[in-house]
């Protein structure tokens, strides 16, 4: 321990993880630590922990591992999560932590971390879990939990946004715009990234892809926002016209088993393929490759506008074209025949019109891949959101750089 001031980082899933999702988190953290002592809170993963958290943090784990590919640990450790933060916020104090930030929007965190740490909390408002699985009868409850959620962030002196649309919601809200911060998902350039034509050839042969199929890929976890079930369909409809039309569906998660049971309802096995979860980040981005045409899809709630997806960040780096729901986040990187195309969320005829376009111009799909990449590399470069993230965090915390 040392009198250096101190800055605090929550995280359920824990600083490995935390870096594997977030890709500029060492960066960050190795930021931080250069004027203040950084204590980092989570959980224990598999994830191998980056060096640079490592040597620049000073790590406090939970007394229980985490398994974000397993939905049910994910849940229940989720809950022990939220059950343990007053703990965590009571430890902040006692250390004389100067701010936290919490880069998440898991339901009530934002309070209790007011409660029982204090008024120097930040968080990132993006995912609204509660719109996500609370649904029909049970709307009510997820609404309940938003105005909660919007009650508490009020009261917050720093949010950070993944959109500009984000911002835009909570102005709409009362919460003063000066004070939220859109940063857009970081990517690891040397990680996703466009492969040579022979490396690519090479990740379609384990999924019997040719040189004439197009292919559509999307990736991350299965939830039912994600809308997957309604491109099964337009798929199924678009079969007969286009019959070397291929969907790659990369992840996992609570839709998995509804997904592959209405694959075999429309014999779309020859069609689609669900790969599950893949082992390394690496091959992640060979499945990328694999594809032709990259798809951000949301079913369209309200909260939809509010992510700039992994789905997009990934498929961008790697070169693809972009087939994006018109969504507010989204719309703010995907440009109509620049870098992609759009279509209503709501609209799965415009979803096939827009596909089928494509699918019929190789010309359209190269050149919106190569803007994709060249835009990636300005909008998700990793210094520019480490210091987007750092300068905040820093003045939040009385350590303001003095020639910034």
């Amino acid at each position: 321990m040392t009198d250096r001031p101190k800055i605090a980082l929550w995280f359920r899933y824990g600083p490995a993880d935390h870096a594997e999702l977030f890709h500029a988190m060492p960066q960050i953290v190795a930021a931080l630590a250069a004027r203040a002592e950084v204590h980092y809170y989570g959980l224990r993963t598999a994830t191998p922990l980056p060096d640079a958290i490592r040597a620049h943090a000073v790590l406090h784990y939970l007394p229980f591992r985490v398994d974000r590919t397993r939905t049910r640990d994910k849940f229940v450790k989720t809950a022990l999560w939220l059950l343990g933060l007053p703990f965590i916020a009571l430890d902040c104090r006692r250390r004389g932590v100067r701010a936290v930030y919490i880069d998440e929007t898991i339901p009530f965190t934002a309070l209790l971390a007011r409660i029982f740490f204090g008024r120097n909390v930040a968080i990132t408002v993006a995912d609204f879990f509660a719109d996500i699985y609370f649904t029909g009868a049970k709307a009510f409850l997820g609404r309940a939990i938003r105005s909660l959620d919007l009650w508490s962030w009020k009261r917050l002196p720093l949010i950070f946004t993944r959109a500009g649309a984000t911002r835009a919601f909570l102005a709409r809200h009362g919460i003063d715009p000066a004070r939220v911060h859109p940063v857009y998902d970081p990517c690891d350039l040397a990680l996703y990234r466009p492969l040579p034509a022979a490396d690519r050839a090479a990740a379609r042969r384990p999924y019997g892809y040719g040189p004439d199929d197009v292919v559509l890929v999307h990736h991350g976890i299965l939830h039912p926002n994600k809308g997957n079930d309604f491109v099964l369909r337009a798929l199924a409809e678009m079969r007969a016209e286009f019959p070397r039309l291929r969907y790659l569906l990369v992840g996992d998660g609570p839709e998995m088993g509804r997904l592959r049971r209405l694959v075999r309802e429309l014999q779309m096995d020859d069609v689609c393929t669900l790969t599950g979860w893949l082992p390394t980040l690496p091959d992640v981005c060979r499945a990328l490759n694999a594809g032709d045409v990259g798809l951000v899809m949301r079913t369209g709630a309200e909260s939809d506008d509010f992510h700039m997806t992994g789905a997009l960040v990934h498929a961008m780096a790697c070169g693809l074209p972009i087939l994006a729901a018109r969504l507010g986040g989204v719309s703010e990187v995907v440009s109509e025949e620049r870098n992609g195309l759009l279509f209503s969320p709501t609209d799965m005829a415009e979803f096939r019109r827009q596909l089928a376009r494509f699918v019929r111009d190789p010309e359209l799909r190269a050149r919106c891949g190569q803007a994709a990449a060249a835009d990636a590399r300005i909008h998700f470069d990793v210094a520019r959101v480490t210091d987007l993230t750092v300068q905040p965090l820093l003045r939040l915390a009385g350590l303001a750089e003095s020639a910034s």
